[in-house]
């Protein structure tokens, strides 16, 4: 017996375990429709399951993908090298552009609207506010308006104020009088001569009387206008047949004379033709060789300087661009591009202070010009006071001066980038010698040889400097046996130059390159007894933002032929020439050569 027997105890009996209590939930059940995908997911679903399977396809897709991006990358650097790079030159590229004047500011002016008497205080405003250049009419029908009788006396005036202030005038020859028109033309506002041999005499005429003080003869104004070709349709062939008479009385009369193109009219109306087409059918008519300078309209328009396009129908800065091409296709590369008129129209421009804004786009187009374009020369500001003047007038929101002869801000402007010596320094490309930039120190002869002018000294100690805007310089000079030494300094540091020869020769030698993209002073003198020729200097600046368009192309380029090259190692592999790849192999292995020594003997 146990021991809880014994002692009389009893365990109390066990309850049996409930079960667990489970509660069933009960649910509707709803009949499920599966959704399926769209079309286009599936079909590319199935594509891509079908690709991974497929080494070859997968291979396949790869080598296109490489070669459309890399054709793609190479587009686009192609189109961004186009709109951002396109007329911009570095200046030092052959053929180098021959400028005849250093890049001032200018200014069309109509001076016979004034007073003799206040003809000098108005060349005084000019030259205050840094205007070396100015675009004047001289009327054929005022200045000769019988046959043989000729009237100087106004722009005599006009001349010798203009030289008093250091002001260079660009005579436009133009107004036929009516004694020389044909019949029926009386009343265009301007049309060609009958007779081409009296506006010979009258281009010889006036070229003698002034010589050096007119250096510049622009032969006519607007032909491709009908009312300024006695209201007949524009004729580029009549026109080329004026030009060739004037130019060779022209440098008949003065050798130094430099001839300009007329201005053309962008925007014609009905009857003309559009300054591109015009400048091409002057050039396909033989008259590349009778002027020296091409002349361009250019109206802002409604675009800012910045802009980069070029579109032939409207009007803007870099329209420009497209007359240079006009030039570059005829193969006249070397020489430069005047743009006789130049400006914004203030109703043309968005915003509440279009005055203010009008002088900023001029300023900058002018530092955009000076730059990028080493073939641009003067830029004419559209015209000093409103009215009546060259090429149809000047409206009130395009000059420099109000009706009551108050400044505009933009002429307050431009005389602040000149104290600020914007035009001080020389631009990118050529500073011939006759540029103001320069500072001549002793005794300087000049000397012509053809269209090219030099400066020559004997004199010990004789010198010269100019402050220019790029990244280099190169020196147009004379080797010859009687050269002497010379010293020659960039930013006060020596350049180590010889000009001794046992030929006389003009050669360009590389005084600085790579410079900081920024304004330096060149400084050369004579030091021993010999002679210093100096043919001008020509500014480099190197052209920005190339390295980006370089990353683009190679990458492009590196793209494409990883793609082709897949792509051809691929067919190759699909038709037998070589053997496939295994694995991670990147290249296809060799066909293996089979065994051919014998064994060796036992």
């Amino acid at each position: 017996m146990s021991d809880e027997r014994r002692r009389g105890w009893t365990a109390p009996p066990t309850r049996p375990a409930r079960p667990p209590r489970t509660r069933v939930r009960r649910t509707l059940a709803l009949p499920v429709q599966q959704a399926e995908p769209p079309k286009a997911v599936a079909t590319l679903a199935r594509w891509s399951a079908g690709v991974s399977r497929d080494a070859d396809r997968m291979r396949a897709v790869l080598a296109s993908t490489l070669a459309v991006c890399g054709l793609a990358l190479a587009i686009l650097a192609t189109w961004a090298d186009v709109t951002i790079h396109r007329g911009v030159g570095d200046g030092i590229t052959p053929p180098i552009v021959r400028q005849y004047t250093g890049r001032d500011l200018a200014t069309n002016v109509d001076l016979t609207r004034f007073a003799p008497d206040q003809l000098a205080s108005v060349t005084a405003g000019l030259q205050a506010n840094g205007l070396r250049y100015a675009r004047q009419s001289f009327s054929w029908a005022e200045i000769e308006p019988s046959p043989g009788e000729y009237s100087w006396e106004r722009y005599d005036a006009i001349v010798e104020a203009l030289n008093r202030r250091g002001i260079s005038p660009v005579a436009v020859l133009h107004r036929s009088p009516s004694w020389i028109r044909s019949p029926g033309t009386g009343e265009a506002f301007d049309a060609p001569p009958a007779d081409l041999a009296a506006f010979e005499r009258f281009v010889s005429a006036l070229v003698s009387r002034y010589g050096e003080s007119v250096p510049f003869i622009q032969l006519w104004d607007l032909p491709n206008r009908p009312e300024n070709w006695g209201n007949a349709p524009a004729d580029p062939n009549a026109y080329v047949s004026l030009l060739a008479v004037g130019s060779n009385a022209a440098r008949s009369a003065n050798p130094n004379a430099v001839v300009l193109l007329a201005e053309l009219d962008p925007f014609p109306d009905p009857g003309g033709t559009n300054d591109l087409q015009f400048l091409r059918d002057v050039y396909a008519a033989g008259g590349g060789s009778f002027f020296d300078v091409v002349a361009a309209r250019i109206d802002g328009g409604a675009r800012t300087p910045y802009d980069r396009s070029t579109r032939p129908n409207e009007a803007a800065l870099s329209r420009v661009i497209l007359i240079r091409e006009a030039m570059v296709e005829a193969g006249d590369l070397a020489k430069p591009v005047w743009a006789t008129h130049y400006g914004w129209d203030a109703t043309q421009i968005a915003g509440p202070v279009r005055e203010t804004t009008r002088a900023a786009y001029v300023i900058a187009g002018l530092e955009r010009a000076r730059a990028e374009w080493p073939w641009m020369g003067p830029m004419f500001q559209w015209g000093l006071i409103p009215g009546a003047d060259l090429s149809g007038g000047t409206p009130a929101e395009m000059a420099l001066l109000r009706q009551d002869g108050s400044p505009t801000p933009l002429f307050t402007e431009l005389g602040a980038f000149a104290e600020r010596g914007g035009p001080g320094s020389a631009p990118t490309g050529l500073a011939p010698v006759a540029a103001h930039q320069y500072i001549w120190e002793g005794n300087w002869n000049q000397q012509h040889l053809g269209a090219d002018t030099y400066r020559t000294t004997s004199e010990v100690d004789a010198r010269f400097r100019l402050r220019f805007e790029g990244t280099g310089v190169i020196a147009i000079a004379r080797l010859s046996r009687e050269a002497g030494d010379v010293a020659v300094t960039i930013d006060g540091r020596p350049v180590d130059v010889s000009l001794a020869s046992f030929q006389a020769e003009d050669v360009d030698i590389a005084l600085a390159r790579r410079l900081p993209d920024g304004v330096h002073e060149v400084a050369m003198r004579l030091t021993a007894p010999g002679q210093l020729t100096i043919g001008g200097l020509v500014v480099e600046r190197a052209v920005p933002m190339q390295w980006p368009i370089l990353l683009l192309l190679g990458s492009g380029a590196l793209l494409l032929f990883l793609g082709l090259f897949d792509a051809a190692l691929l067919v190759a592999e699909r038709t037998g020439l070589l053997q496939r790849r295994r694995g991670g192999e990147l290249w296809p292995e060799l066909p293996q050569i089979p065994e051919w020594r014998p064994s060796r003997r036992a």
